[in-house]
């Protein structure tokens, strides 16, 4: 560590201003942003890949409303229950030892096994004739195991990495620190994306090295999955090691003070009252609606495109996202190494504007070319190029810019403006406000596409495009809005940190 220290210190201040006192305290939640990062990434590809092309793009919208949200309701309610009763660093350790058991479930039971688990196919397909309408209801019934895994898949970044994750860093972090420390965390944590389309690639061969150790099943993709989950599994288990020493050796040290405590005594009710009486936190929730939205609004279309470009192969789809996962981690690497510039020399409006801007142009790009293909406002090629290749293209490069900026400025941006907020405020309202405001964004997008798919049954997603451009445009808007009112509560709110007490700007 000495040694390290001693380099950094040749280093301008402004391209590392961590000193060597903090430097403890700084690698250790990089390395664990790092672990959670890596975990989230492979889950995500692994999720998406089996959902989408074993069932179809169009059920993500029903998951979303119809699972996805009551599932974060209903972890928000436990949540809240157990910050009465228990420490959030045990939490923290409860929650990954029940997503270290369930990917180890799911990987060597759930997916194997699928065709005993799920039921009678002809029964379902029997359904869908009698009751068109509710179609996807049944699909996801007939497929009940993947939509349990895409549902906790989604919420392990919405519970680990954006609660509580961000919760023990803003804990331990001084103000002063954030604004060195947060952005070199995501250079660090971030670099995950070149590691988990890697691991992505590798274990969709055929000939990895821990294929020797999985037994054979019927369903062809098995083991691949199955390696997959423990490679996942292992990574939960490092993180808890590493929980454990942050605990131990940072949060309790002798020499470190914690700025808040970890037990809060605040109801359920009286927690949701403060937030719906505080601006300040509503504008952040508006944030992450905003993001949740406009992510969602592309994300479904984008994944059908990809899905026929694949011929719907669940192994060429997870290898796709794997590279996606790559270049996006480079896009954040490339806005790491600017990033604390750009906060130093735009402030905090400016690196917040940054996403909802980029989003705005690149996403506004894909959905203009889908409606032009649609109505044949163009050939089916665009300067040579097939089109559905462009569309795939466009849509992977509007995720690699999209997640790039939001990982390094977004994230970081959002997690800044909790840290002049009082403990109560802090820690509640961020779980309220991180995990519903997120699956709010989703559920929205997805009751405009749920009524579609309702209606209109045999609808295909690239029938909506135009629908869901006009939305897409009318939330940015909205979003770049709420940045710049947020922005003077915060600055305002900054102002008033010096005194003895934090007050709440309301």
């Amino acid at each position: 560590m000495q040694q390290i220290t001693l380099l950094l210190k040749k280093w301008h201040p402004i391209h590392w201003p961590i000193k060597g006192s903090a430097l403890h305290k700084f690698f250790s939640m990089a390395t664990l942003m790092f672990l959670i990062l890596l975990n989230q990434n492979l889950i995500r590809g692994i999720k998406d890949g089996l959902v989408v092309t074993l069932i179809g793009a169009e059920v993500l919208s029903f998951i979303k409303l119809f699972v996805e949200m009551p599932a974060g309701v209903l972890f928000v309610v436990i949540y809240t229950i157990l910050c009465n009763k228990h420490t959030t660093e045990t939490i923290f350790r409860a929650v990954i030892v029940f997503f270290l058991f369930f990917f180890i479930l799911f990987g060597f039971f759930l997916f194997p096994y699928q065709t005993l688990l799920h039921p009678d196919p002809c029964r379902v397909d029997g359904y869908i004739t009698l009751y068109p309408h509710f179609k996807w209801f049944f699909v996801m019934w007939g497929k009940w195991t993947l939509i349990l895994f895409y549902m906790l898949g989604e919420l392990w970044p919405m519970i680990v990495f954006t609660l509580l994750y961000w919760q023990l860093a803003n804990k331990i972090t001084s103000t002063e620190e954030a604004s060195r420390f947060y952005f070199f965390f995501n250079l660090i944590g971030q670099a995950n994306l070149l590691i988990s389309g890697s691991i992505m690639v590798y274990f969709s061969r055929t000939d990895h090295f821990l294929l020797r150790f999985i037994g054979k099943y019927k369903i062809e993709a098995a083991p691949k999955i199955a390696t997959l989950m423990v490679v996942i599994a292992f990574l939960c288990f490092l993180i808890l090691l590493l929980h454990k020493y942050i605990e131990k050796y940072i949060m309790y040290s002798a020499t470190e003070s914690v700025r808040t405590t970890t037990t809060l005594q605040l109801g359920l009710y009286k927690s949701f009252r403060m937030i719906s009486s505080s601006k300040y936190l509503a504008f952040i929730c508006i944030l992450m609606i905003s993001y949740s939205m406009v992510v969602h609004l592309i994300e479904g279309l984008w994944f059908y495109e990809t899905s026929l470009f694949y011929k719907q192969d669940p192994t060429s789809f997870i290898t796709y996202q794997g590279k996606v996962l790559f270049w996006t981690g480079v896009c954040t690497l490339i806005c790491s190494c600017f990033g604390n510039i750009v906060i130093r020399k735009l402030n905090w409006l400016g690196a917040a504007l940054i996403t909802p801007v980029t989003t705005l142009i690149v996403g506004g790009s894909f959905f203009l070319l889908i409606i032009a293909m649609h109505y044949h406002f163009v050939s089916d090629t665009v300067m040579g190029i097939p089109i559905l290749t462009a569309i795939v293209a466009i849509g992977g490069l509007q995720n690699v810019l999209a997640k790039g900026t939001k990982y390094c400025f977004f994230d970081v941006t959002k997690e800044m403006v909790y840290i002049p907020l009082d403990s109560e405020m802090g820690t509640k309202g961020k779980a309220a406000v991180d995990i519903l405001g997120g699956k709010i964004g989703k559920s929205a997008g997805a009751i405009l596409q749920v009524i579609c798919y309702t209606i209109f049954a045999a609808a295909q997603p690239s029938q909506l495009a135009p629908f869901l451009m006009v939305m897409f445009f009318l939330i940015c808007i909205i979003w770049i809005t709420a940045v710049g009112m947020l922005s003077k509560r915060y600055h305002a709110l900054i102002s008033k940190a010096d005194s003895p007490t934090r007050r709440e700007i309301r």
